[in-house]
């Protein structure tokens, strides 16, 4: 058998070629399809976000404003009574001065005690009250005379009192106390009447006459 050139390589080619097998292995191989382009892979969709819940960061419980709005309560209530307080007028100098009444007393008033009150009834049931004067002065007094109040201790000045009663000295010396009796003005028993130790007597000098 005999074996034939390729015109082309210029190589053998056994006669059972009909094609030169170098040329044919050298040749290019028919182009492939393209291949198509694949999908794109869908993305899916960021989920919706409602307003409520997007503006809903930070919940507040509900003790924290209960707390809350008991402040803003007491702090206007506080704020309405300083103001409040604050205007109101003050009380006029001459009222506050009318409320306490000056007593005029006579100059020896400071001088004069009375003192050791006992308080009894006398034959017709009569309350009478012996009492000690003492002058605690270096002078002597003529013409002493006055009138004596009582009250029950710690009474207030415009309270009514429980009884009053007068008396007279001829004279007092310096220094000197004297015992004296009187009768008492009074509605009440002398049984009724507080024991010493809960009275309080207002001494008024009414003599000697001073100029």
């Amino acid at each position: 058998m005999f074996t034939w050139i390729c015109p082309k390589c210029g190589c053998e080619v056994p006669p059972s070629y009909s094609e030169c097998p170098n040329c044919a292995s050298a040749s290019p191989s028919p182009a492939s399809p393209a291949a198509p382009p694949a999908a794109p892979t869908p993305v899916p969709a960021a989920p919706a976000v409602s307003p409520s819940r997007a503006t809903k960061t930070f919940p507040v419980p509900n003790w924290a404003l209960t707390v809350l709005v008991a402040l803003v309560l007491v702090s206007l209530g506080m704020s309405f009574y300083l103001l409040t307080r604050g205007s109101k007028p003050a009380a006029a100098p001459t009222e506050q001065a009318a409320a306490v009444p000056v007593v005029k007393r006579h100059p020896l008033w400071k001088y004069i005690e009375v003192t050791g009150i006992r308080i009894t009834e006398d034959a017709s049931q009569k309350a009478q009250v012996t009492f000690l004067v003492v002058n605690h002065s270096g002078a002597d007094i003529a013409n002493l005379g006055g009138t004596l109040t009582l009250k029950p201790r710690g009474a207030k000045p415009d309270q009514t009192p429980l009884a009053s009663f007068e008396f007279k000295l001829p004279s007092l010396g310096p220094y000197e106390s004297k015992e004296l009796k009187a009768t008492v003005r009074s509605s009440m028993r002398a049984y009724e009447l507080p024991d010493w130790q809960f009275l309080d007597a207002d001494l008024e000098l009414t003599s000697p006459k001073v100029d």
